[in-house]
C-alpha cells in the first residue's frame, strides 16, 4: 500500500507544479506547421515565455539560431479569455505593432492579439538568433487559452523559394505523460520473496 501513496504524492506534486508554474510564466515552443511550407532548421523554430507583470504580460519571442538564415518571423497571433487593453513595445526593435484586440480569423483559428514585426529592410527583421519583447496589458498568464491553436507565428523566406509558413504549439502532453508514467508504476507490486 507504500507503493500507492507514494505515486498518490508524486501525482499531487507534479500536478501542483504544473499549476503552480502556469499562474505566473508559460514557455510554448512553435514546432508544428499548420499550413504552408516548413521552415528549415531545427523543430523548435521559436520559443516564447509569457510573464506575469504590473497590469499584463511580458512576452519575449526568441527566434531559434538553429533555423535557416534569411527566415524571419513577421506575425505573432495569441489568444486570451479575456480581450487584452493594451499594447508596449517601446525600445523592441523588431515589433511594428500590437493590435486587433476585438478578435480576428487567420487560418481558420481565432485569436485576439497581434504582434507584427518588421519584413524590410532585412536588416530590421526578426531573424534565427534574435529577440523581441514587449508588453500585453489587461491580461494574465492565467488567461492565456491553453491548447495548440492559441499561439501561431508567421514564417517567411524559407528557403529554397523563398516560402512562408504558419507555425503552432502542439498540445501540451508532459504533464499527461507525467501522469500516464506514474499511474503505469502505480500498477507494479512488490514482489514477494
Amino acid at each position: 500500500m507504500i507503493w500507492y501513496r507514494t505515486a498518490l504524492l508524486a501525482l499531487t506534486f507534479a500536478v501542483a507544479l504544473s499549476v503552480g508554474a502556469r499562474a505566473s510564466t508559460l514557455t510554448l515552443s512553435f514546432n508544428t506547421v499548420w499550413t504552408g511550407a516548413t521552415p528549415a532548421g531545427t523543430p523548435d523554430v521559436a520559443i516564447l515565455t509569457m510573464q506575469d507583470v504590473s497590469n499584463g504580460v511580458l512576452i519575449t519571442l526568441t527566434h531559434s539560431p538553429n533555423s535557416a538564415a534569411g527566415q524571419f518571423i513577421s506575425k505573432l497571433n495569441l489568444r486570451f479569455y479575456r480581450q487584452p487593453t493594451g499594447a508596449d513595445f517601446t525600445g523592441d526593435p523588431f515589433v511594428v505593432s500590437i493590435g486587433r484586440f476585438g478578435g480576428y480569423v487567420d487560418a481558420g483559428r481565432n485569436f485576439n492579439a497581434e504582434v507584427r514585426f518588421k519584413v524590410a529592410p532585412p536588416a530590421a527583421r526578426l531573424l534565427p538568433g534574435r529577440t523581441s519583447s514587449f508588453r500585453i496589458f489587461g491580461v494574465s498568464v492565467a488567461d492565456f487559452v491553453p491548447g495548440n491553436t492559441s499561439a501561431m507565428i508567421h514564417v517567411q523566406g524559407i528557403p529554397p523559394s523563398d516560402a512562408s509558413g504558419k507555425l503552432i504549439v502542439p498540445e501540451p502532453g508532459s504533464v499527461l505523460a507525467l501522469c500516464a508514467g506514474i499511474a503505469g508504476l502505480s500498477r507494479l507490486r512488490p514482489r514477494k520473496r
